[in-house]
């Protein structure tokens, strides 16, 4: 697992509360697979992140900021479980949607999530990572990330290649909410205005930073438009 960039990020502590004994004795192994799944307990860390609360609210409000339409493409960086894959294929309708994701354990279960739009070929995932992308046939009208960017080797890089991807006009959406003990609000304001600065070193000139508060704390969702 990558080392996260932005403190108050480095763990999902929603793991460490959910469950009984058993996996609060397990809390700081569970907390070491959020950045890359693997194994027995990347399976169980797959399915608290698919049955958190805030995941999905996390995914409603990111998509609802791009708007997306029923004809796009979009692509998502750091897929996970896949929710966010079966709401953006809902949205494209008639579209695509692509996933990437660096974990075997989290396309099979993105996999399983949406097994009927992969057959229908409306969907489809990779097992790559936002340094290592693989090659698509078009671009795309909208691409995001969500609780992802902090895994990212080099943030800005992967973002100039990502605005590569996007047609001209298309969106790109970063969300962080911070989940460490002692992120507080202020800790999600200084991520959003650290991810504009990215989004900007990466050549994006129209930007802005949404806020929203989704329990616990708020969530930094940085936009931008090529």
């Amino acid at each position: 697992m990558m080392d996260s960039k932005y403190p108050g990020v480095e763990n999902q502590p929603d793991a460490g509360r959910a469950g009984g004994p058993l996996v609060r004795m397990l809390r700081p192994l569970l907390r070491a697979q959020f950045g890359q799944p693997s194994g027995l307990l990347g399976e169980i860390a797959g399915r608290i992140m698919a049955h958190t609360t805030s995941n999905a609210e996390r995914t409603r409000w990111t998509l609802s900021l791009l708007d997306v339409k029923p004809t796009e493409r979009v692509l998502e960086i750091g897929f996970g479980p896949g929710l966010a894959i079966t709401a953006a294929s809902q949205m494209a309708s008639r579209g695509f949607v692509v996933g990437v994701d660096h974990s075997e354990v989290m396309l099979r279960h993105a996999a399983r999530r949406n097994r009927r739009a992969i057959r229908e070929r409306r969907v489809q995932l990779h097992l790559s990572s936002a340094e290592d992308l693989p090659s698509f046939e078009a671009p795309f009208d909208k691409i995001f990330s969500i609780n992802s960017i902090h895994f990212w080797k080099d943030p800005v890089q992967s973002i100039r290649r990502l605005r590569e991807l996007l047609k001209p006009g298309g969106l790109l959406a970063l969300t962080i909410q911070p989940r460490s003990r002692n992120a507080t609000d202020d800790t999600a304001r200084s991520i959003g205005h650290e991810l504009l600065e990215k989004l900007q070193l990466a050549g994006f000139t129209d930007r802005r930073l949404e806020l929203r508060h989704i329990k616990p704390l708020l969530v930094a969702c940085a936009i931008a438009r090529k």
